[in-house]
């Protein structure tokens, strides 16, 4: 009879032992309180688009967990991966043009995307390190902007998407670095 509830048992044991030994990736609060920064972040800035803001940010099991400190160097990091994706793309694209003047705008792109991911790059260490000052993510929306502007004066915009991706998680990001300076002074 010992054996036999034992055999029931296990199951609900084994259960009760891969809840506790797995992460929750996405809890009530955890959502809650990722929606809640993202509503903050709308408020302050109406360029970002809440449902943008949530979505990226659950895209990271760690976001859930963490402070401003850390959403916005998730923020950066996200960024950071966009510009990196988009850059490889660009010289995709770049290889396969057959126009001079589709060759120069991309030019122009991956110009503005080399200089988003340093940017980018040197921002996620400085934030790593609790260090807000000196960070121009106004830069990498301003390269992102550029891009978009060089696009459109020939074949219409090639990478509108990525464009607009960057500009809203680097949009994010100055807001939450703005919120970071609040609280470290």
């Amino acid at each position: 009879m010992a054996a036999k509830s034992l055999v029931s048992v296990l199951p609900l044991l084994c259960l009760v032992f891969i809840s506790v030994q797995t992460p929750r990736v996405a809890d009530a609060h955890g959502l809650s309180y990722i929606s809640r920064i993202c509503q903050r972040a709308t408020r302050a800035n109406p360029a970002i688009k809440l449902d943008f803001c949530v979505t990226s940010l659950q895209s990271v099991p760690e976001s859930y967990t963490t402070e401003i400190p850390g959403l916005l160097k998730i923020t950066t990091d996200l960024a950071l991966n966009n510009a990196s994706r988009t850059s490889d793309l660009i010289k995709k694209m770049n290889s396969v043009a057959c126009e001079d003047l589709t060759k120069e705008q991309l030019n122009t792109c991956l110009n503005a995307y080399n200089t988003a991911i340093s940017v980018l790059q040197e921002s996620s260490q400085a934030f790593s390190a609790l260090n807000y000052n000196g960070a121009n993510l106004g830069a990498v929306v301003g390269g992102a902007k550029q891009c978009e502007k060089a696009l459109k004066k020939g074949n219409g915009s090639l990478l509108a998407q990525e464009n607009s991706n960057l500009r809203q998680l680097v949009t994010i990001a100055q807001t939450l670095h703005r919120f970071a300076t609040k609280h470290s002074h």
